[in-house]
């Protein structure tokens, strides 16, 4: 199970934060003027998340990883608060670097 688990939490950390990622390539600039701060840390969360998986799980895995982030990221879109998706995003991101298996 804690081979699995960083995994896991990488792929949550990727398709929690995405969403509001993609938002800095669309023309609704009154909704990321009013939360540009929360823009930031998900676009920086969303990269890390996306970098680490293939660096550190291998091109197979990895891309296994970031289909599972989009998945999720397509089931939540829009549901909740995007300051609390966000954080769940950090705090993912944060357990995956405590709990890390590095490749062998």
């Amino acid at each position: 199970m804690l081979y699995v688990l960083p995994s896991l939490l990488l792929s949550f950390s990727l398709g929690l934060s995405w969403n509001r990622f993609l938002l800095t390539f669309t023309n609704r600039a009154e909704l990321l003027q009013k939360q540009m701060p929360v823009t930031m840390v998900a676009a920086t969360v969303s990269l890390s998340a996306f970098a680490l998986s293939v660096g550190d799980k291998g091109p197979w895995l990895g891309g296994t990883i970031v289909l599972l982030g989009l998945a999720l990221a397509a089931v939540i879109r829009g549901v909740f608060h995007p300051i609390a998706v966000v954080a769940l995003s950090v705090a993912s991101l944060a357990a995956y670097l405590y709990f890390r298996v590095p490749a062998l």
